[in-house]
């Protein structure tokens, strides 16, 4: 996934599970996400990103 087409408040996926971007690290190439299921924050390498086109900015479920 390209650091480039991420914003603030999307919805991401990684290995850690769904969460909302509140922060992008351009310079360590990185976010900080707020996760779904304890709302914990976590920086995640963006190379832990799973891209899933199906996860919306306004909906953390599949469909």
């Amino acid at each position: 996934m390209d650091i480039k087409h991420l914003t603030t408040g999307m919805w991401v996926e990684s290995y850690h599970g769904v969460g909302k971007v509140i922060g992008i690290d351009h310079q360590h190439q990185s976010v900080i996400v707020e996760h779904h299921h304890d709302h914990q924050l976590q920086s995640i390498d963006i190379t832990d990103l799973i891209d899933q086109p199906q996860l919306h900015n306004d909906c953390d479920r599949y469909y």
